[in-house]
């Protein structure tokens, strides 16, 4: 089947980063349906077993999520019993968040249908994954500064300066 982004002008990196993103969730939808975790739920939950202990604050700005959505995530795995709250030596207004036993359990059984949908993108990329990652961590990084220069009002600075131009979709 010939692949559709052929026939069309090439909108944006950012519409390309758009279509990418809605094609990962279908796939790993579908390949984690039985996995026992949504694909959304095990981002969340390796992202606390790679780097927490940590505040919800902390896993709010590691995954790029707001502190109410992050916290909705947070409680649905405290009530499974998939994660506990402590309080946080460093800070007594805040907790860490780390996962329980059964909360590593369920990530564990999960992260099969992930790494296998994982192995077959990686062999699938035409270009080296670290290639990729690099791509992707400057692109985020580009994205967190634009982020901070427009809640600090130096976002308006730089588009009057550049004589208000705007951007292709």
């Amino acid at each position: 089947m010939a692949h559709p982004a052929g026939r069309h002008r090439r909108l944006s990196f950012l519409f390309d980063l758009f279509a990418v993103e809605h094609r990962v969730r279908a796939l790993l939808g579908q390949t984690m349906a039985d996995a026992g975790l949504r694909p959304d739920e095990y981002a969340i939950y390796s992202a606390v077993l790679v780097a927490g202990p940590l505040t919800i604050s902390a896993l709010a700005q590691l995954v790029g999520m707001p502190l109410t959505t992050v916290s909705d995530y947070v409680r649905a795995m405290t009530s499974r019993g998939h994660a506990h709250r402590s309080q946080n030596p460093a800070d007594s207004r805040s907790y860490l968040v780390a996962l329980t036993e059964d909360g590593t359990a369920a990530h564990a059984a999960a992260k099969v249908a992930f790494a296998a949908a994982l192995d077959r993108i990686r062999r699938a990329l035409p270009i080296p994954e670290q290639d990729l990652s690099t791509a992707l961590r400057a692109l985020d990084e580009a994205v967190r500064q634009v982020t901070e220069e427009l809640a600090t009002g130096a976002g308006d600075r730089h588009q009057r300066a550049a004589g208000g131009r705007s951007a292709t979709p």
